[in-house]
């Protein structure tokens, strides 16, 4: 009996030292990963975004887009349904039609950056330091770099600016579903309030996108200016 219990006993004092041993050991000792990999996760990200293109024109074009949608839905002495059709007629315009492909692929990379962050976390990246990089050198810098890059991918605080204008959107939408008003016409309103809340929605993504990009560039440029290149820092 006595000789169980020091089994047990030792194997217990190994299992905590094995605990501690893991505890004390580097991340990337841990789970295996190569020294750069945080760091690549957010720069090829990063790269992504800049192979986007120019941003700003898509942005003129969408708000230029969401101006003319609103003017035709304040439009009161047009039938909803003839304002819903010129709508329509609009998203089919040849400037639209031309712009619609390259806001795609802005928005498909936007959607990816949760998945960005999922696998930061994954890899046990470290977390953003409110220093940012000073103090740092080599790759311990470049790391607090991409941190702050994809500390900037999860966080997405609108501004109160957005805020208002999506109430008063939201506003809209419940007074057209109060009107007295046939259903036909309520179901026509709903769906340019639809096709306009579409395009500002569209409109916010294109904007976060460029903040995103030029943040990218930003850190391309500091991990460059630290040395660390195709993995490896000064």
């Amino acid at each position: 009996m006595s000789s169980q219990i020091v089994t047990v006993a030792a194997a217990a004092a190994g299992a905590a030292l094995g605990l501690l041993v893991l505890a004390s050991t580097p991340a990337q000792a841990q789970f295996g990963r190569e020294p750069t990999a945080c760091m690549e996760i957010a720069t090829g990200y990063a790269e992504r975004l800049a192979q986007l293109g120019e941003v700003a024109p898509l942005i003129e074009t969408q708000a230029e887009a969401l101006r003319a949608l609103d003017e035709i839905a304040a439009r009161e002495d047009v039938e909803p349904f003839d304002r819903l059709q010129e709508a329509e007629a609009l998203l089919r315009g040849r400037d639209l039609w031309d712009a619609a492909r390259n806001i795609r692929r802005v928005v498909r990379a936007l959607d990816n950056a949760s998945a960005v962050v999922a696998g930061w976390r994954g890899l046990y990246c470290p977390s953003a330091r409110p220093t940012i990089g000073a103090g740092l050198e080599g790759q311990e810098r470049c790391d607090a770099l991409s941190a702050t890059f994809v500390d900037q991918l999860r966080i997405d605080n609108p501004s109160p600016q957005e805020l208002r204008e999506r109430e008063r959107r939201e506003a809209e939408r419940q007074t057209i579903l109060k009107a007295r008003i046939t259903r036909t016409d309520r179901d026509d309103l709903l769906e340019l309030w639809d096709i306009r809340t579409d395009a500002y929605d569209t409109l916010k993504t294109l904007e976060r996108a460029l903040v995103l990009q030029e943040a990218g560039e930003t850190l391309l440029e500091r991990v460059r200016s630290a040395g660390c290149v195709n993995g490896e820092s000064s």
